[in-house]
């Protein structure tokens, strides 16, 4: 064995995942034209594929990835969910280390969860359910912190969270389903 790998040998497995994953996520570009074909793309992932920046065609759930899906939808449950899946919480005035992307979700209670990613312009922008990507909120502004931005029906915001996206749209790291 080369003994530039040797040292590793001793390194317990999360610590050489962590290790791997150092160095292969990043903070994604808004590139709508992916996410909106008007067919396969659009149709089969929601704003949790699209947060993730992970393409499945599975219109992904928090949790099901981990055999843990959410039991209701208010924000305690979809951050248990989420956090199955591997998705770390955040403080709010947090930075994600690794080049890891910001995210954050906000709940209907009882209704439905969105989820919004922070892209390399600084601007927030997400894609609600099977509809186009966008970088608007309700009122056609911008977004620029989706605790303030109009949110529509989505009155509680629960949190920021880490992604290892990709700089490739729809290749994003994470495990989710």
């Amino acid at each position: 064995m080369p003994r530039t790998w040797r040292w590793l040998m001793g390194l317990p497995m999360a610590v050489i995942a962590a290790l791997a994953l150092a160095g292969c996520c990043s903070v994604p570009t808004f590139t709508p034209a992916f996410w909106n074909d008007g067919g396969q793309v659009q149709s089969n992932n929601n704003c949790y594929n699209y947060s993730n920046n992970h393409r499945t065609d599975t219109f992904a759930q928090p949790g099901r990835a981990a055999g843990a899906i959410y039991a209701g939808l208010t924000c305690a449950d979809v951050l248990a969910a989420a956090a199955a899946d591997g998705i770390p919480r955040l403080p709010a005035t947090g930075v994600c280390p690794n080049s890891r992307d910001k995210i954050a979700l906000v709940v209907a209670p009882g209704i439905d969860f969105h989820w919004y990613r922070l892209d390399t312009s600084g601007f927030w922008t997400h894609k609600p359910g099977a509809t186009q990507a966008t970088n608007v909120d309700n009122s056609g502004n911008p977004i620029t912190n989706p605790e303030t931005a109009n949110r529509g029906i989505y009155t509680d915001f629960c949190g920021y969270f880490c992604s290892c996206s990709d700089a490739k749209e729809g290749n994003g790291h994470e495990k989710i389903n």
